[in-house]
């Protein structure tokens, strides 16, 4: 797939300022991105194996195509019953031909084998089965995929909600009279801007093997983003961080279910829920975890001793930190013990 242009868009759409703008722009630049995708996709035909068969086969399946050709063109009951029998019997022997291959590949098999480690996970992995029908807490069953996936979003809904009331209603008030004074005041502009350097080092950063979102945007796509396109996401960007904005088309997400193995299948509860969202939306928000973190290391609002979210500080080092803390201390306690004696 060639890389999408975007002189044309770039000359549509201007450098938004307001929120209205953002999704104006976010709204053309998504659209742009389909179009230009459609247009650049092509259908790729099923792999074949034919190349793989013994010259026997390939003759087979020659005569197979032929004798169609002639039942297609000279549609008598003779031809169309040689072209039926020639299509079994070359079905049989394919089928017999790969179950031939694959003793074979049984009996030499060996960690070796450059198709062994392959193999072993087809093997161990789960193929896919759809989610059959759920049962509903009335009793009922949910069977089509609409009653489907609002049974499993009522279940969702149910394990995320809060049973117990809040334990402390006035300091809860509190905060939320403190976040609403916050989000009041004007906006202040000493954010760093975006640079379109630093969305070019995001865009190499991104994994070409993650799922799109709603947007159906994928990573691969982004990163054959031109520079007219980079240019006008750096000023959305821009545009977001000034105006205090994340946009909400960026908040909407595809939420899969996956099955938790040992569980029944047939209960909505058995699923885990995963969110598939924009691969701009994910951009956007290392944007704003780049600011975050340098703020908040930057002016010492994080102590040292918070290990949680923070890069090259994991779960052991704390362990071990809390370990010589500890040793530490015996030390001490010795030591003291010795002095009085």
């Amino acid at each position: 797939m060639g890389p999408p242009d975007g002189g044309d868009l770039i000359s549509l759409v201007k450098s938004p300022t307001g929120k209205n703008e953002i999704d104006s722009a976010i709204g053309a630049l998504t659209s742009h991105i389909r179009t230009v995708v459609k247009r650049c996709e092509r259908e790729v035909p099923a792999s074949s194996d034919r190349r793989k068969f013994p010259p026997d086969i390939l003759e087979l399946i020659r005569a197979k195509n032929k004798a169609l050709r002639r039942a297609s063109a000279y549609p008598t009951p003779e031809y169309r019953s040689r072209a039926w029998a020639l299509q079994r019997e070359v079905k049989a022997r394919v089928q017999e031909f790969r179950n031939e291959s694959w003793s074979d590949l049984m009996e030499e098999i060996r960690p070796s084998h450059k198709a062994f480690w392959k193999i072993t996970k087809a093997l161990k992995t789960e193929g896919y089965t759809p989610i059959p029908p759920l049962k509903r807490p009335d009793g009922s069953t949910a069977l089509d995929d609409a009653e489907v996936a609002e049974c499993l979003a009522d279940s969702i809904e149910t394990q995320c909600s809060h049973a117990s009331p809040p334990h402390d209603p006035a300091h809860i008030s509190r905060i939320e009279e403190e976040v609403l004074q916050k989000t009041s005041l004007e906006p202040r502009d000493d954010l760093t801007p975006v640079s379109l350097s630093e969305v070019q080092t995001l865009v190499k950063s991104l994994k070409t093997r993650k799922a799109p979102g709603l947007d159906g945007i994928s990573n691969k796509v982004i990163k054959c983003f031109p520079l007219q396109l980079l240019s006008l996401l750096v000023a959305i960007f821009n545009a977001c961080l000034q105006n205090c904005y994340f946009p909400s088309v960026w908040k909407e997400a595809e939420v899969i279910g996956i099955h938790k193995p040992g569980k029944p299948r047939d209960l909505p509860a058995s699923y885990r829920p995963i969110s598939l969202l924009s691969g701009l939306s994910k951009l956007y928000e290392r944007v704003l975890k780049t600011r975050l973190t340098d703020h908040l290391l930057g002016k010492g609002l994080i102590i040292d001793e918070q290990f949680g979210f923070r890069p090259a500080h994991s779960c052991p080092q704390q362990v071990l930190r809390l370990v010589e803390y500890a040793t530490e201390g015996f030390k001490r306690k010795k030591q003291n013990r010795s002095c009085l004696l």
